[in-house]
């Protein structure tokens, strides 16, 4: 890369070492990392992560989902007036197992488009091959540009959502209108996760975060899932998910990376 590109996330004021190696990988790659927190979190994080520039936020989604996450909202402003211009933005456990030349083919490729790329879950850092994810997004690569036509949300980062909303954004309009922006598909593993437990979410954000997401690709869908039980909500939000991940595999451009 001739430039530091930006790489954005929001640390977790837990499983330290996981993200230390995480945001290690990235450095390598010749990336400069901020972190989005509130600042009792800077305060906690900061001796840990020297070599992130940690950015406070005045406002967090304790009110709205029990946790200080950080809105997405926060993480555009932010990069619409600080950022390169490629950005990215990736969850702060994803572990970068690339080459500087496959780094540079990705930010090549984003220079006018959105590249995502699902993760690969494996179950130590040690092991060469994992399982690819295919219902979220957790690598985002992308021309700044693309800000600008980024609308407000309520979507935090560490809550469901905020990625298939964030890839919705390029697909294809009902009517087959596309974006004017290309969006693409890093179909090569190299955003590497170490699977950890899952907890149940008993606090209701997924359908509540579900519910917003479907109101902004579509108010008739989002008027007919308002009024369905709560199983029965949980069920269609699932297929909900499975549609657009399966619309942004069908919609997007593969990107194949063969090392020379």
């Amino acid at each position: 890369m001739t430039e530091r590109t930006l790489l954005v996330t929001s640390i977790a004021p837990h499983n330290i070492l996981n993200q230390q190696l995480a945001v290690e990988s990235w450095l390598r790659l010749g990336f400069s990392v901020a972190s989005l927190n509130a600042p009792s979190e800077i305060e906690q994080l900061g001796p840990d992560f020297s070599t992130v520039e940690f950015v406070a936020v005045h406002k967090d989604a304790s009110q709205d989902c029990g946790k200080p996450l950080v809105y997405l909202d926060d993480v555009v402003a932010f990069l619409r007036s600080h950022g390169t211009p490629v950005c990215g933005l990736i969850n702060s456990d994803i572990h970068l197992r690339a080459t500087p030349a496959m780094i540079d083919y990705l930010i090549g490729e984003a220079r006018g488009s959105m590249v995502l790329s699902n993760r690969t879950d494996v179950d130590t850092l040690d092991q060469d091959a994992g399982e690819i994810y295919k219902f979220g997004f957790d690598a985002f690569f992308f021309d700044k540009s693309i800000l600008d036509m980024l609308t407000s949300t309520d979507f935090c980062l560490g809550q469901p959502w905020w990625d298939y909303w964030l890839a919705s954004r390029f697909m294809k309009s009902p009517q087959g209108v596309s974006c004017r922006f290309a969006l693409k598909l890093a179909n090569f593993p190299f955003a590497v996760h170490v699977k950890h437990d899952k907890k149940w979410d008993h606090s209701g954000n997924y359908e509540r975060y579900g519910l917003k997401f479907a109101k902004y690709l579509d108010p008739s869908t989002h008027a007919a899932l308002q009024v369905q039980a709560a199983e029965t909500l949980r069920n269609s939000l699932h297929s909900l998910s499975v549609n657009v991940a399966a619309t942004v595999l069908l919609q997007a451009q593969w990107l194949s990376y063969i090392p020379r």
